[in-house]
């Protein structure tokens, strides 16, 4: 968060003090009054959101820090709602970590295609903001959270840098998912379409290296304890498994961190 906007409960009761150091009653009741509907709403949200929400609002987001960024535009004309987008081509409120301030409440989408974050200020029907890539830590959207790892701290790892779903945190592990599209092209009469297919990898971090899971194999060398409530699981889930992979891999690894809780208590 920059200075100013880490400071400002602070800058703005200095303003107002200032203001009114020799003001009547009436400017002392009004401050304290202020001062108790700050606290009355923070208690239903931290007192860090309530704050920088009307820090924002004050200012005008679109003085903030996150309105940097190029113009973001949708170049591809796409068939049967295949496009480029999660958690779909519409903007859904979520929040986000960029330039290590939070905001919050504000419109995003998430381009798997290009693993860029798209913002859109309030008040504009048109123009959206591709946010720098390095400068978003983290946000949520769809009520998943993503963090941005970049695969410079991590060179043994195979990792690419970019956004990852932060899943599942386990006992002693976290489980995360990168999506992507791949783009087609189809044609459709003269004129030349895409459409854009899911694409998954699934990690696992762990003894803090992060290792890629492809197979059952590879679980069950993770975690060995485990290999006969894994084969188990494998066994009667193999539908889901081939119909909704990802959903497979939730399911298994909060199943594995609910065992291992309970052998460590």
């Amino acid at each position: 968060m920059s200075n100013l906007r880490k400071n400002y409960p602070f800058f703005f009761l200095d303003k107002f003090q200032m203001k009114t150091k020799h003001t009547s009653l009436y400017s002392k009741l009004l401050l304290t009054s202020l001062l108790i509907i700050a606290i009355s709403t923070a208690q239903a949200q931290s007192s860090e959101e309530v704050l920088t929400k009307h820090f924002d609002q004050t200012l005008g987001i679109e003085n903030l820090d996150i309105n940097n960024g190029t113009v973001h535009t949708n170049e591809f004309r796409i068939l049967n709602n295949k496009h480029r987008y999660y958690p779909s081509d519409n903007f859904e409120i979520g929040k986000v970590n960029y330039n290590n301030q939070q905001y919050y409440d504000i419109s995003l989408k998430y381009d798997i295609y290009k693993d860029i974050l798209v913002y859109k200020p309030k008040n504009s029907d048109i123009i959206s903001i591709n946010l720098i890539q390095d400068r978003v830590s983290s946000f949520m959207i769809n009520n998943k959270k993503f963090i941005y790892i970049d695969n410079l701290f991590f060179p043994l790892s195979p990792i690419k840098t970019g956004y990852y779903e932060e899943s599942i945190s386990g006992k002693n592990f976290i489980f995360y998912i990168k999506h992507h599209r791949d783009k087609r092209e189809v044609l459709k009469g003269a004129s030349v379409y895409n459409e854009f297919d899911d694409n998954y990898e699934y990690l696992i971090k762990k003894d803090d290296a992060f290792i890629k899971i492809n197979s059952k194999k590879d679980i069950i060398k993770l975690f060995p304890e485990q290999k006969r409530k894994i084969n188990d699981f494998y066994s009667a889930n193999g539908k889901l498994k081939n119909n909704e992979e990802t959903v497979f891999y939730e399911k298994l690894l909060t199943y594995l961190s609910n065992a291992i809780e309970n052998n460590t208590k």
